[in-house]
């Protein structure tokens, strides 16, 4: 039986919380304010240097903030005093987001690939989000996915009882040039899904339908897709999946 809580089906996820030009991705504000409007929210973890799980996409500081060099060369208290581009908040603790959304909305968490090459990592990551979420209570309001596949194998070691799931679409884009073809096609054909034991997978929606998603729906494992950006983009995607992941526009 799936892990996925029934509230996952309520309403779609805002990607990177309900943000634009004054409400930046990740921010707390814009994760607030997709909890407000009535959504879900998806949003991203990267690590800080001591550890802790920080609700932010990129790898590096640069796009997101006036800051420069990469995000887990920095602490925690340092980061949470990097100002996010056009907004006077900084980078908030995953910690803190769950104290502040707590269960008015599900929570879809992406841990982004330590590896860089969806290859095994030492997990202390998933060990980390695990603690914020059982210490915040929120098992039952949270899922984790990842892109690298590894990444719920840690999950089902360390917080069997939380909802794991893989991100994933068919690897045709440059910047995953630096992976191997054939590794490629493994990680889009969600070759290890069913060995970890995962509950749920987000697949890129102009990549649907796939032969691996349609396999596993078929067999009643839920389907999320992203990202959706518009209305036509969303009814198209729903004829092969069960929730999307929108941003852009609100459905």
């Amino acid at each position: 039986m799936s892990r996925l809580p029934e509230t996952f089906w309520a309403q779609p996820f805002a990607h990177r919380g309900l943000h634009d030009e004054k409400r930046p991705e990740n921010a707390l504000s814009a994760i607030i304010a997709a909890a407000d409007a009535g959504y879900a929210i998806e949003l991203d973890v990267q690590p800080s240097s001591d550890g802790e799980a920080m609700v932010f996409h990129d790898y590096t500081l640069e796009r997101l903030t006036g800051a420069k060099g990469r995000t887990d060369a920095h602490t925690a208290q340092q980061l949470g005093q990097i100002p996010l581009t056009g907004a006077e908040e900084t980078i908030p603790t995953l910690g803190t987001v769950l104290e502040r959304i707590g269960t008015r909305a599900p929570l879809l968490i992406e841990i982004k690939d330590q590896s860089e090459a969806f290859t095994r990592t030492d997990g202390a990551l998933e060990r980390r989000v695990c603690e914020v979420i059982r210490a915040a209570g929120l098992t039952q309001n949270c899922a984790v996915m990842s892109f690298n596949p590894f990444s719920a194998e840690h999950l089902r070691q360390i917080m069997p009882e939380l909802a794991r799931g893989v991100v994933s679409y068919d690897y045709n884009h440059p910047h995953d040039d630096h992976v191997d073809e054939s590794y490629r096609a493994d990680l889009a054909a969600l070759k290890w899904f069913e060995e970890f034991e995962a509950d749920f997978v987000s697949y890129g929606a102009l990549n649907l339908p796939a032969p691996a998603t349609e396999r596993l729906r078929a067999a009643g494992v839920p389907v999320f897709c992203w990202t959706i950006r518009s209305q036509q983009q969303a009814d198209a995607a729903l004829k092969h999946c069960d929730q999307i992941t929108f941003e852009g526009y609100r459905p």
